[in-house]
């Protein structure tokens, strides 16, 4: 929606002056809730400001920001929380496939600590669709049920493992049988008797496993069902004997073997404790390295791999319980593989500040002349919490080399100086450049305002993020101001992710 010409000049007003903005619109949501001293319903004011909005927007955006309103809002409010996640799991029907199950893991993730039984009978409505053979190791469907499973497990024991059981079953006509859900649910329901009776935790993880074994024999299986039953394998073996479950897990290397690597091209990467790293190009070589630990335990398994697949070796060695540090993957080649050059640099410059500076400013160096201002800027925001001092020197020195041409970078300077100001708590001057800043800011919404293109540049997110913290009025007035749009529905719900975070911003490691 639109505001008239007139309406974005007067936000111009609005940010130099906001005493006069509430005087003439003193019941605003936003300005109503950063002035009660009960943060929690601050919170809530700005989500429910951010939700009403997102009401007038499409549903891939209305999907996205729902999600993360839900997730927030629980904590604070569980009728809104249980309220929301039903819209959410309601509105997810209309989004494409990969969206539709993002927003459902959110809605059920939301309801299964609100209202697990409400959890359960929606996981009835979901269907089960099968993932594109190189976007996901698991469908949907079967990740939602690991969830709700554990949750029930925990609350009732092994008195609802005939339930889930019988549901479990359900879901293996559909197509697959969640055998790493129910491996999770028999681990929870078990946990009481661990300590004070081993023989009774045994029992009770044998008789989940036993059965859904003898299903995996039987019965036809693909690549998603071997994944998931090394995944029930993987959480039982905490509990059964090792022997007990051998022959199972030579029958899942034997199966996962024989997977086509020309379907399902997955990767994954490993990382040791003394530093290396190994890296699996192929399906069959990522799951066996994400299932590394475990394949381990059988010495004499390990030397048939390690003969028939000598690049496996390396592999195995790393995945040691003694060497392994983390796992990244399995996943799409593309999404372990950089990006173009240029963008691997910016991200590297973007991820460093805090941990080493001087290794930042030399990524942000490496940038192209266009820009390598605006990335040496990133960087000043991301150290000023550890070090603000050579932040405003950074700052400083980008000016003098780079002195700003345009409305964005000028903001995106002061953005910067922001940050240090609000490190160092120099409440005055950061007043003073929240002050400036927002009008630079409605100087460049009003441009793109005129050419219809509404969006985020660099530094807003973390300039409303801790003008709410430090200055609530000025920074309400300036939300407010903003045309009725995606930008102003994310603007409310920024804001008060930084109130629910409970710390200042910018961080320090010392925050941490």
């Amino acid at each position: 929606m639109q505001r008239p010409l007139c309406a974005i000049l007067a936000a111009f007003v609005v940010a130099t002056a906001p005493a006069q903005a509430q005087e003439r619109n003193p019941q605003s949501s936003g300005s109503a809730a950063l002035s009660t001293s009960n943060a929690g319903t601050a919170i809530v004011r700005l989500l429910q400001s951010s939700h009403d909005l997102g009401q007038q927007l499409p549903v891939s955006m209305r999907l996205n920001m729902l999600r993360r309103q839900a997730l927030m809002v629980y904590k604070l409010r569980a009728d809104l929380g249980r309220e929301w996640a039903n819209e959410l799991f309601t509105l997810s029907f209309q989004a494409k496939e990969g969206h539709r199950a993002v927003a459902q893991q959110s809605a059920m993730s939301v309801l299964i600590r609100l209202d697990p039984d409400r959890a359960l009978e929606l996981l009835r409505s979901i269907s089960m669709e099968e993932p594109e053979a190189n976007w996901s190791t698991t469908p949907p469907k079967l990740g939602i049920a690991q969830q709700v499973f554990q949750v029930l497990a925990e609350r009732d024991g092994e008195l609802v493992l005939p339930v889930l059981e019988q549901e479990a079953e359900n879901m293996g006509k559909e197509g697959h049988y969640p055998y790493s859900a129910m491996g999770f649910a028999a681990s929870r329901a078990s946990n009481k008797y661990w300590g004070n009776n081993n023989q009774q935790a045994i029992q009770l993880l044998q008789s989940v496993f036993e059965p859904a074994f003898a299903r995996y024999r039987q019965n036809t299986r693909g690549y998603f069902d071997d994944f998931q039953f090394a995944g029930m394998l993987e959480v039982l073996s905490g509990g059964l004997p090792f022997d007990s479950l051998q022959p199972a897990l030579r029958l899942l290397v034997k199966n996962l073997l024989a997977t086509d690597a020309r379907k399902y091209q997955f990767v994954a990467e490993a990382y040791t404790t003394d530093g290396k790293s190994t890296k699996a190009d192929n399906v069959i070589d990522a799951t066996i390295l994400v299932f590394g630990m475990l394949i381990n335990r059988d010495p004499e398994l390990v030397r048939e791999l390690e003969s028939s697949r000598p690049e496996l070796k390396t592999v195995l060695e790393y995945t040691k319980e003694d060497r392994l540090s983390s796992l990244v993957g399995p996943g799409r080649p593309e999404d372990i593989r950089s990006e173009d050059r240029a963008t691997e640099t910016r991200m590297d410059a973007i991820d460093l500040p805090r941990r080493n500076p001087e290794a930042a400013i030399a990524k942000a160096e490496q940038m192209p002349d266009d820009e390598r201002a605006g990335t040496m800027l990133e960087v000043a925001r991301g150290m000023a919490g550890d070090h603000p001092e050579q932040a405003a020197v950074l700052v400083a020195e980008t000016q003098s080399k780079n002195p700003p041409t345009d409305d964005e970078m000028q903001f995106s300077s002061i953005s910067a100086q922001a940050s240090v100001a609000a490190a160092e708590n120099k409440k005055d001057e950061l007043h003073e450049l929240l002050r400036r800043g927002f009008a630079y800011a409605n100087s460049i919404l009003f441009e793109q305002q005129r050419s219809d293109d509404i969006h985020f540049f660099p530094g807003l997110g973390l300039m409303i993020q801790i003008g709410i913290q430090f200055d609530s009025d000025l920074t309400t007035a300036f939300m407010e101001s903003l045309p009725a749009s995606h930008l102003q529905a994310e603007a409310f719900l920024m804001a008060a992710s930084a109130l629910n975070m409970g710390r200042r911003l910018p961080f320090s490691s010392r925050q941490q």
